[in-house]
């Protein structure tokens, strides 16, 4: 994230045609000294500030962040957006939840009609977008599309750092029950090992304020039989095939990926990044879906490239300890090994630029994967 106050330089005739193009996010009331942001760009709110000019179409994502009296700033609250050329979008401060939210007025039509006939004299109050990031931005976010924007993000529109919870009643609590059978109990042991959120409380969003993912098939499916589970553990086409067969198109799931890390890099969403986390651990650990579908796994590795330079620090450190790092290296010996070692090889040096990952004796057998060969003799 980009907090830059400086100016933008820009060609006066370029400017023109910008503004001439460009969508126009309007805002009413927002408080002075408010952290404000647009994409990969965040800004303290001046006396005089009503809004951004100049938006290019496309997706883009807003929030605001209050301060309190010492300097200490809220929690990012924002939403997304699919602007269109000329479009006009209106939003005002909510001084009770200190948020912004839809203009509450009678003519919202009206309104927009005004500020677009009034907007040479509005002009010097509203921000132009910085176009120094556009490039980053569209690199992550380029495939997203409105319909995918509409699906995703929370039926409240709101999009907070994290979610609100509440408990789910006894009577919805998942139980498995006196009769569980062995096969069951070694199926939920298994779901554990590979997803530790098993292991958290059973509590359910507030309704209308969770980004509205897909949801995602288990990596054990829940009848497999034992001589399965570790076929399905070690690689998960069947959970892989699953995932994209519930998109209309492979270009669904690029879509949703993108979306989901801008919920989390710029609106610092847990839940989002939570899902980008899970889709990783899926798409990482099957070379057979590799192989199978080349052209999805193409586009991925496309996408992992420009999102992993953007990691929080903590996911930055390459090691056995970082399961980033462990999942990008699962991925990156299905790709030579599913026949994608061109895609493979620029992701590689990428992260090697970027993030400074070195994948050492990448194509090396794994010692874990090597057969155990016991001396009969020896041992009796």
């Amino acid at each position: 994230m980009n907090k830059d106050n400086s100016s933008m330089n820009m060609d006066p005739k370029l400017a023109l045609r910008l503004l001439a193009e460009g969508a126009v996010l309007a805002v009413a009331g927002v408080p002075e000294g408010t952290e404000f942001g647009i994409d990969l760009c965040a800004y303290t709110i001046g006396p005089d500030f009503r809004g951004v000019k100049m938006i290019p179409p496309g997706v883009h994502y807003v929030w605001c962040a209050s301060r309190g009296p010492y300097g200490d700033a809220a929690p990012r609250v924002g939403f997304v957006h699919f602007f269109h050329a000329n479009e006009i979008v209106v939003r005002e401060w909510d001084n009770e939840l200190e948020e912004l939210r839809p203009r509450k007025i009678a003519a919202p039509e009206l309104e927009r009609e005004r500020i677009r006939k009034n907007l040479a004299q509005l002009e010097r109050v509203l921000a132009p977008y910085d176009y120094r990031y556009v490039a980053q931005w569209k690199e992550l976010t380029g495939s997203v599309t409105e319909p995918c924007v509409e699906r995703c993000r929370p039926a409240e529109g709101i999009i907070r750092t994290n979610i609100e919870l509440q408990s789910c009643p006894d009577a919805e609590r998942p139980r498995g029950g006196a009769g569980a059978s062995s096969t069951g109990r070694r199926n939920t042991a298994a779901r554990l090992l590979l997803d530790e959120s098993e292991l958290l409380p059973d509590l359910k969003p507030v309704e209308g304020t969770a980004p509205r993912f897909s949801d995602l098939p288990l990596r054990v499916p829940q009848n497999a039989l034992p001589a399965d589970v570790s076929r399905h553990a070690m690689d998960c086409i069947a959970a892989v095939d699953e995932l994209l067969t519930s998109f209309d198109s492979a270009d669904g799931l690029i879509e949703e990926l993108q979306l989901a890390y801008a919920f989390f890099l710029v609106g610092y969403s847990v839940e989002s990044l939570a899902h980008w986390r899970k889709l990783l651990g899926l798409l990482a650990h099957s070379e057979t879906a590799v192989s199978r579908h080349k052209l999805t796994y193409m586009k991925y590795s496309e996408v992992l490239a420009h999102q992993l330079p953007h990691l929080p620090e903590e996911l930055m450190v390459p090691g056995p300890h970082n399961s980033v790092f462990k999942d990008v290296r699962e991925l990156l010996v299905n790709l030579h090994s599913g026949g994608l070692s061109v895609s493979a090889e620029r992701l590689t040096k990428r992260l090697e630029k970027k993030l400074g990952w070195y994948f050492e004796g990448l194509l090396d057998e794994n010692p874990e994967d090597q057969p155990v060969i016991i001396d009969l003799e020896a041992d009796s």
